[in-house]
């Protein structure tokens, strides 16, 4: 037990010694815990600038124009004398979206023809193209609407009776497990579960390639693999749990996310997340070299996992070969399960195929770390290393090391 804890509290110092990792572990997972959730707090967008083309001027397409600039999404900035004033507006980035009403326009209407507008919005912005399409198609129903219905009352209805008649069947929208219709809710929790397993993978990646340049596992030679992984995984834990329990719990109800599940369930669902992570990052760390190794490595990974996590794409649209490659990462698996539970109130049950897979991958994971860890422990070179971490550089040694 005495040499569990030495390799637990080696590992820890190392950590807290080592500035690299103390900001990669700890420093970056608050910032980017934070300052991504801070960007998109607004959720949805608001009264983005739009122009209006009035070719028609009557009361009728003014009317159309009030209509949007009192929709949430849209303000009304300009009100273009051509098409062309509009595009150039569009080009410098003065507008988001231009609504073209032409000429003629209520004199169909009041002819009982059917009469059309246009809108442009820049597709490249999928929230501001979302957000304007919606106002857009609001406004133009609910004119619709209002001209049918003057219509029905002018041929005898009562006014009851022409809504009835321009609208037969009543329906209401409500939004499941993001009432807000916001960006945030829909797409950080997620995200913020990749985060922690990819800081997670560089950190210790970084300690391990640290551990190998300073000559730190000479100093547990012969202690056993299964010792070292379970030792070096204890301190990995006592640093993340409390962060976990940061991000997820006051974090979440900070930015007024919604908190539906279970806070056990929650945190039953991170232990073999962390776990499998953990032994992850040992079985790779070990074969790195140098601590730089870690970020080349494992960073540009990121948007891979993210793609195959099934949170910014669906699952059913995936090749089935993408589909296996996402379960085979922790990230994938309790994206899902984190987010189901969090935000849409399941319970463990309910997310019981996630929760097996990541403690098979625990298992999986933890084999293959005993076996690298073990690989490495087998080919160090005998050396005498002092117990003080400050005297592991070694500096004549890493040196020799180098030239042979």
């Amino acid at each position: 037990m005495k040499k569990f804890w030495e390799i637990t509290k080696t590992e820890l110092v190392s950590i807290f010694r080592d500035g690299g990792a103390m900001l990669i572990l700890l420093g970056a997972m608050l910032i980017y815990g934070t300052i991504y959730p801070l960007v998109y707090a607004p959720q949805v967008v608001r009264k983005f600038p739009v122009a209006v083309v009035d070719l028609d001027h009557t009361a009728r397409s003014r009317e159309l124009t009030r209509m949007l600039d009192a929709t949430p999404q849209a303000a009304v900035r300009y009100e273009a004398e051509s098409l062309e004033e509009a595009k150039s507006l569009f080009l410098h980035r003065k507008v988001y979206g231009v609504l073209y009403i032409p000429n003629g326009f209520q004199k169909r209407i009041l002819a009982g023809e059917q009469s059309h507008v246009s809108f442009y919005a820049d597709g490249g912005y999928f929230l501001l193209y979302s957000d304007f399409l919606n106002a857009v198609s609001g406004v133009v129903m609910t004119a619709g609407a209002k001209v049918q219905m003057g219509t029905l009352m002018a041929s005898g209805l009562s006014q009851k009776e022409a809504e009835w008649t321009a609208r037969p069947v009543d329906y209401r929208v409500d939004v499941l497990y993001n009432p807000v219709g916001g960006y945030a809710t829909a797409i950080m929790p997620g995200v913020l579960v990749l985060i922690s397993q990819q800081l997670l993978l560089v950190g210790i990646g970084l300690v391990c390639g640290t551990w190998y340049e300073r000559r730190m596992w000479n100093r547990f030679k012969g202690y056993g693999a299964g010792r070292m992984v379970a030792g070096k995984t204890l301190a990995y834990l006592i640093l993340y749990i409390p962060l976990i329990l940061y991000m997820f719990g006051f974090q979440y109800k900070f930015f007024d996310y919604p908190m539906k599940g279970s806070h056990w369930s929650v945190l039953a669902v991170f232990v073999p997340y962390l776990l499998s992570i953990i032994f992850l990052g040992l079985t790779i760390g070990t074969f790195f070299k140098r601590r730089e190794s870690s970020m080349l490595v494992i960073v540009v990974t990121s948007v891979m996992f993210l793609a195959v996590s099934g949170i910014t794409w669906s699952t059913v649209g995936m090749p089935q070969w993408m589909y296996a490659l996402g379960r085979m990462m922790p990230s994938s698996n309790g994206m899902n399960a984190v987010v189901r539970i969090r935000t849409m109130g399941a319970t463990l049950a309910d997310v019981g195929p996630e929760f097996i897979t990541l403690w098979v991958l625990t298992g999986i994971y933890g084999l293959t770390a005993i076996l690298a860890v073990g690989r490495r422990m087998r080919r160090l070179p005998v050396l005498e290393v002092p117990a003080s971490f400050a005297e592991t550089e070694l500096p004549a040694v890493v040196e020799q090391e180098k030239k042979e």
